[in-house]
């Protein structure tokens, strides 16, 4: 009961402060003494304040949906639109691959398809805000140098929010309650107009969206942007780039927006993206975060250089992209050859430019070996396994898990050859 009055009483003072908001007034009138509580009065502020959040909860639900286009214009006068041609094809690409992608688990979407558009924003960001509202800012397009494969990984990011519905609940979140009361007080009829304002002029900077809502949204942008036939490692390629953007040299920077602070850190990001890539590679392929090292089985494949505005990281993510694909369609018994654009290939899947690659003859053929050798599957862990592929501090090999294997494999078949024995044996 104590704790009731208690809860009852920051209920009565909360309408008594909305009220004055609402009168323009900044008086509080001196709180009741204890001895004096009107339960009654109490109960009815709490009923107010349910009231109020009804009504908003009324003009999200129109904003988020026969009101998105209204509300569209509002984000576009915040933000501003960029015509930039090649950003701009490039996002309708994105959208088109990626809302189709989609419509294979949820063909809701075509009733509802995304607004979208190009804005000014020079920050490293992009946003989906109420009615299947999306944009993307100039500045990210800028920063991935305008690559379509992590592009479409962030942005398939911002429509696993739109999927979930994750915008409503953090406006829901966020939204003062002096606000709703006083809209809900004056029944105001640009009520929601005046609520995608102030949810527009935080665009960018509102911390609207929680942790596990932004781990549930890169879990299913692996599978939209997957499924409209992007690289599988751009993913953990993006958040490298960030990585080595936001800190090059131990300092600070300022190439991610305040947006991001609340977010799953960078590195987690991008190494929970890598154990995805390996996941659908059926357990082949992954990188080593510290080195750079592509991983085939656990046999080290390649390590890339730097090139076409790329660092060696980064490309290490996208070349393990291709290769596991390679593995999650069952094509490594396929040739491994080079085209007449000095491609490297498996079968019809393209692996990597060889034009900065030293020895690409030998390139070429470890990748044949490493794809068409067979063997067991490896029931190690993706860390176990790449602990297992390193070296010691000396340099001496540490035992591989494919050594592992093959000594398991030995001693299960010695054993099977004595159960089979064992028979005859009793028989005696």
């Amino acid at each position: 009961m104590k704790k009731l009055r208690k809860s009852m009483h920051k209920a009565a003072l909360a309408a008594t402060l909305c009220a004055a908001l609402i009168s323009g007034t900044t008086s509080i009138a001196p709180a009741t003494p204890a001895y004096a509580w009107d339960t009654a009065s109490a109960i009815g502020a709490l009923i107010s304040v349910g009231a109020q959040y009804a009504y908003a909860e009324k003009q999200l639900s129109y904003l988020n949906g026969d009101g998105r286009f209204q509300y569209m214009n509002q984000v576009k006068q915040q933000v501003g639109v960029d015509q930039a041609p090649e950003a701009n094809a490039m996002l309708r690409d994105v959208m088109t691959r990626l809302s189709a992608s989609i419509a294979q688990t949820d063909p809701s979407i075509k009733q509802k398809p995304y607004n979208y558009f190009v804005n000014k924003q020079k920050s490293f960001n992009a946003f989906c805000t109420l009615g299947h509202n999306l944009s993307v800012n100039i500045g990210l397009f800028e920063d991935l140098n305008y690559n379509e494969d992590e592009i479409a990984f962030v942005v398939a990011h911002e429509l696993g929010h739109g999927e979930k519905n994750h915008p409503a609940a953090g406006v829901r979140k966020a939204l003062p309650l002096e606000l709703l009361s006083a809209l809900y007080a004056s029944q105001n009829p640009n009520s929601a107009s005046i609520i995608g304002a102030t949810v527009a002029s935080r665009i960018g900077t509102a911390k609207m969206v929680t942790k596990p809502m932004e781990s549930e949204a890169d879990k299913l942008a692996f599978g939209y942007a997957v499924g409209a036939g992007y690289n599988p490692g751009a993913g953990a390629a993006v958040w490298q780039r960030v990585i080595e953007k936001v800190n090059p040299n131990g300092g600070k920077s300022s190439f991610i927006s305040d947006l991001f602070n609340d977010h799953p850190g960078n590195i987690a990001r991008r190494d929970k993206y890598n154990d995805t890539m390996y996941e659908f590679s059926n357990k082949k392929v992954h990188v080593d975060p510290d080195t750079g090292m592509i991983l085939i089985k656990g046999k080290n494949f390649y390590t890339p250089k730097a090139a076409d505005g790329m660092t060696a990281k980064e490309r290490s993510y996208l070349i393990a992209g291709n290769l596991s694909a390679v593995f999650h369609n069952r094509m490594s018994e396929r040739n491994v050859w080079t085209d007449g654009n000095n491609i490297l290939m498996v079968g019809p899947q393209p692996i990597m430019a060889m034009a900065s690659v030293a020895e690409p003859a030998a390139v070429q053929d470890n990748l044949q070996r490493l794809v068409t050798t067979t063997g067991g599957e490896l029931k190690a862990t993706h860390k176990e396994e790449l602990a297992a592929a390193k070296t010691t501090v000396s340099g001496k090999k540490v035992t591989t898990v494919d050594d592992e294997a093959r000594k398991r494999a030995a001693l299960q078949k010695r054993l099977d050859k004595i159960a089979a024995q064992e028979p005859a044996a009793t028989g005696k």
